[in-house]
């Protein structure tokens, strides 16, 4: 057997162990809100779809008032242990509580990849992606949010207005950033435990970085962004900081907060005058349940599942819903605008290394974090740089079954950097211009949408990847590299190009493609809701979560849409 097979093999004997484990022992059901007793006809004041991400903080805030009755719905359970611990975090993709949502063959954007498509982890659990992600606090950049302003023409998602709400969220734990100008952006009242990684071993990369003209900065989470550092992660005393843990699990007993779990929603219904009144929904015994709303429904289902129900329910495209014999309660462009981050993954082989035991409450991959611009006088940055510093052994797991690529490809990277250490550099082209969509394939809500990821459709954005690949790409030309003979590892299939040459770079950059998991855009402000989130056409709905995203943010998306959750909860309790 070769080595990626076998990888694979253990990786999904581990997974099969761990979920054992978790539904014999239940472990962590302490940590979290029992499951509520709900019966068809129940009336709350709030429904929320989805106990995702932004679900958990809607949950709390909206429960924060003792006379409102809120129930939350998720499609899946309780996160396991292994979602808790940082060090056994790549074990949560194709696990049970993953969506294990796949794209539409493309025949073009995933060609180094077995099969050819991108595989689109979603948590299905309490916290959703919060519960799986790789625990980076990245905001973005306040051009972002001035960019929203602008296309909802609502000056509440300025920077300036949002800026608050990251902030009220926050717990950071770091001495040095407290004692700095950049205090002033960062709470430390918040449910949201932050914490700076800080490892030795980055020393050496960061000092690349900086010979190669880049800043190096202490925090890329305030007015200035630009630089390389060690990260902010979501994790405190060796665990991971979802919103479950951090915003549902304190407020597990409030008798106020329903929580009904392993549930689909089904449809949202709406009364002669458009207003949501109420929630089909599937419990885990099968039965049928329809359950009221008496102020509002918000859904925060996630940028796949929340077109979906929308879809569902009769709103969006009418063609493809009358196509589909759907009733159109409005039709909105629902399942248009999918937008994600694309990234092009180098690998080096450096110095000998020995083998380094794993410590399960440790991040298990010590990153250098970069953004940076090609124009220099531009303030916000074009390209992201997350440089991971690993072993060959997790390697060949991040090769085959994290990012999925060909096994010719990662049996030859493995060889190569075998007892090595490892730096895989993941460039980030933060502002892609190519679209995706989602369409239900039929009206089962079982059956998962079709999703057209669209990658490079636009092609700007394969050219600058390969460019921004071929920037990062000169830290073999600094000391340190040159010092320990670094490897810069080639997949066979751009082999035969010139090295350095246009076209090399143009193989490279569309062979070792990777998808990030940051799906926004198919519910976004400005063409399917409003400023406030209302969708337009009906009353007394919402959609909360990554998907009202009109563009996309200059970074990794959790921290965004927690915010968003923040000032939307804020939007429901003015409203009402």
């Amino acid at each position: 057997m070769d080595a990626s097979v076998s990888e694979i093999a253990n990786i999904t004997w581990t997974q099969n162990a761990l979920h054992v484990l978790a539904t014999t022992l239940h472990l962590t059901s302490y940590l979290y809100p029992e499951q509520a007793l709900i019966h068809d006809g129940d009336v709350f004041d709030y429904i929320v779809v989805g106990a995702g991400t932004a679900g958990c903080v809607i949950a709390n805030r909206l429960t924060e008032d003792p006379t409102s009755k809120v129930l939350l719905i998720e499609a899946g359970g309780d996160p396991p242990i292994e979602s808790g611990l940082p060090g056994l975090m790549s074990y949560m993709k194709q696990s049970a509580e993953d969506w294990n949502y796949t794209s539409v063959y493309d025949g073009y954007s995933q060609q180094c990849h077995t099969p050819p498509v991108s595989d689109i982890p979603r948590g299905k659990m309490l916290g959703g992606c919060s519960s799986m992600n790789y625990m980076y606090y990245v905001r973005g950049n306040p051009y972002d949010y001035d960019n929203w302003a602008n296309i909802t023409n609502d000056n509440t998602w300025s920077y300036n207005n949002v800026l608050p709400y990251f902030i009220k969220s926050e717990r950071l734990q770091n001495s040095k950033i407290w004692n700095t100008p950049n205090a002033a952006f960062h709470g430390s009242e918040g449910y949201l435990g932050v914490t700076k990684q800080f490892e030795k071993r980055t020393n050496k990369y960061l000092q690349v970085f900086s010979e190669l003209g880049y800043n190096v900065v202490l925090d890329t989470n305030g007015n200035y962004t630009l630089g390389f550092t060690e990260p902010l992660l979501t994790m405190v005393n060796g665990y991971r900081q979802s919103t479950a843990k951090t915003f549902l699990s304190p407020i597990k007993n409030r008798s106020n907060l329903h929580v009904l779990k392993n549930t689909l929603v089904t449809k949202i219904n709406f009364d002669e005058d458009n207003n949501a009144v109420s929630i089909d929904a599937i419990k885990e015994n099968k039965k049928k349940i329809t359950i009221r709303a008496n102020k509002e429904i918000i859904v925060s289902a996630g940028t796949i599942n929340s077109p979906q129900l929308l879809m569902l329910s009769g709103i969006g495209p009418r063609k493809h819903l009358e196509d589909l014999g759907i009733n159109v309660i409005a039709d909105l462009p629902v399942g248009e605008n999918l937008q994600n981050h694309i990234s092009g993954i180098s690998t080096y082989a450096l110095e000998k290394t020995p083998k380094r035991p794993k410590d399960p409450h440790k991040h298990p991959q010590p990153t250098v974090m970069g953004f940076a611009t090609v124009d220099n006088l531009q303030t916000y940055p074009d390209y992201q740089s997350i440089n991971l510093i690993v072993d060959s052994e997790d390697l060949l797991q991040s090769c085959a079954f994290t990012n999925g690529f060909k096994k010719e490809i990662c049996n030859i990277f493995y060889k190569e950097a075998k007892g090595r250490e490892v730096m895989i550099s993941q460039t980030i082209v933060l502002h892609p211009k190519s679209r995706g969509r989602i369409l239900l394939r039929n009206i089962n809500p079982y059956v998962y949408p079709e999703i057209f990821t669209g990658y490079f459709s636009d092609a700007s954005d394969l050219e600058n990847l390969a460019s921004y690949m071929e920037r990062v790409n000169c830290v073999m030309t600094t000391n340190y590299f040159q010092e320990v003979n670094a490897t810069f590892l080639i997949p066979p299939d751009c082999a035969s190009n010139e090295p350095g040459s246009k076209e090399f770079w143009r193989c490279y950059a569309l062979c070792m493609a990777m998808p990030m998991n940051h799906y926004i855009g198919t519910c976004a402000m400005g063409s399917v809701v409003d400023g406030r989130l209302k969708v337009f056409g009906v009353q007394r709905l919402r959609v909360v979560d990554a998907s009202v995203i009109p563009n996309m943010t200059s970074g990794n998306t959790n921290v965004p849409i927690i915010m968003i959750a923040e000032k939307a909860a804020d939007f429901i309790k003015a409203g009402n």
